[in-house]
C-alpha cells in the first residue's frame, strides 16, 4: 500500500506532462494546417470556381489532417520500439526503497497512441479547416 502511495505523485506528474503535450500537439497540429490553407489559397479558389462545396474542401483539409496526424502517429510508435522493455528506477526518501519501472510497449499501447494521435490531429485540423471552407473565391484567388 505505501508504495502506491508513494507512485502517485510520479503517476500525477505523468498525467500532467501528458495533458500539456496533447495541448502542444494540437497546436503544432493546427499550425501546420494553417500554413497548408495560407499556402494553397490559390488552389482553394481554384477549386470553389471548379464548383466544389464549401463542405468539400472543409472534408479535404480535414482528411489531410486525419493523415498527417496518422502518419505521426505510427512513426511515433515506430521510434518508441527501441525502448520496449527498457527498466529504470527511482529512489525513494520516504522508504529508503527504490521503485523500478519497465516500459512496456503493447500493440493495445500503440494503437491508443495512433487513435490519440488522430483525435488531436483532428481537432488541430478543424479551425484551419474551416477558414479555408469560409474562404471566398474573389478573396482566395487575389491572394495567390
Amino acid at each position: 500500500a505505501s508504495q502506491t502511495a508513494a507512485a502517485m505523485p510520479i503517476q500525477a506528474l505523468g498525467i500532467f506532462v501528458s495533458i500539456i503535450m496533447a495541448i502542444g500537439s494540437s497546436f503544432a497540429a493546427m499550425n501546420t494546417m494553417y500554413a497548408a490553407v495560407a499556402r494553397r489559397s490559390a488552389e482553394i479558389g481554384t477549386l470553389r470556381v471548379l464548383g466544389f462545396s464549401k463542405p468539400g474542401i472543409l472534408f479535404s483539409f480535414l482528411i489531410e489532417a486525419l493523415l498527417l496526424s496518422l502518419l505521426g502517429g505510427i512513426l511515433g510508435c515506430l521510434l518508441v520500439l527501441p525502448l520496449n522493455d527498457f527498466t529504470t528506477g527511482i529512489g525513494s526518501f520516504v522508504t529508503f526503497s527504490e521503485f523500478t519501472f519497465n516500459f512496456r510497449i503493447t500493440p493495445a499501447i500503440m494503437l491508443t497512441g495512433i487513435a490519440f494521435a488522430v483525435v488531436l490531429g483532428i481537432i488541430g485540423g478543424l479551425f484551419p479547416a474551416g477558414a479555408a471552407a469560409r474562404k471566398e473565391i474573389l478573396t482566395a484567388l487575389k491572394q495567390s
